[in-house]
């Protein structure tokens, strides 16, 4: 799995960064020991400005092993928006192929600067500086409908591009709220991870011209089954 963090402040990046790990451990994670760790891979560049191909494919055969004593093994990679194109276009199939016991944990407070390939790829987490807060979610509330009422609302949105963006995002900010409670409280996330994974895998979906309309519906589907 793939996750983005993003936020401005490096202290508020660090702790978020740390209760990820430590939730995917399962255990109490000191992040300035985890050189110590075999487990954990933290991409670095000679470059301060930029983090090139080379890079990143010093990080993927690192990788290529499987966790030594750790439930999952860690790609760290801080100030994500110093890849190159090139860098991050590497990354796409490992994102891609990673398994269970693999994850990419991503860093940047520009999300203008990930590639949409790499984003949609990802499960978003936001620091506390960077979440949307007041966000009147609206769209999300289709969940709480009856298959026709709500078949029926998707029929709308779908016959609008603007509208199915905004439905996406709307879902996707509601449990990205939803998992960080999680990950505050250390409890186990992954029915809210798998349900933002979807999502994302919809966007894609639609992005690379599918049916907005069967791919909305099948979602409504997979999240309220």
């Amino acid at each position: 799995m793939t996750y983005l963090i993003l936020g401005n402040n490096q202290e508020n990046i660090k702790e978020e960064v740390k209760k990820l790990i430590s939730l995917l451990w399962e255990k109490d994670f000191d992040i300035d020991n985890s050189i110590n760790n075999p487990d954990i891979h933290i991409l670095k560049s000679q470059n301060i400005k930029s983090v090139g191909i080379q890079d990143v494919k010093d990080l993927q055969k690192e990788m290529i092993f499987s966790p030594y004593k750790e439930k999952v093994q860690i790609a760290l990679i801080p100030q994500a928006e110093k890849l190159t194109v090139e860098a991050q276009n590497s990354l796409l199939k490992a994102l891609e192929e990673g398994g269970e016991s693999t994850a990419y944990i991503l860093t940047t407070n520009s999300e203008k600067s990930i590639l949409p390939t790499v984003i949609s790829r990802s499960m978003k987490i936001y620091c506390k500086e960077g979440t949307e807060k007041g966000v009147e979610y609206s769209y999300h509330k289709v969940l709480e409908k009856n298959m026709l009422e709500a078949f029926d609302e998707i029929e709308k949105i779908s016959k609008d591009k603007e509208k199915v963006e905004e439905f996406l995002r709307d879902l996707e900010l509601y449990y990205q709220d939803i998992l960080k409670d999680l990950i505050d409280k250390q409890k186990d996330t992954k029915g809210v991870s798998d349900s933002i994974r979807h999502i994302l895998k919809t966007r894609y979906r639609i992005n690379a011209n599918g049916n907005k309309r069967l791919l909305l519906e099948n979602l409504f589907l997979v999240l309220t089954i």
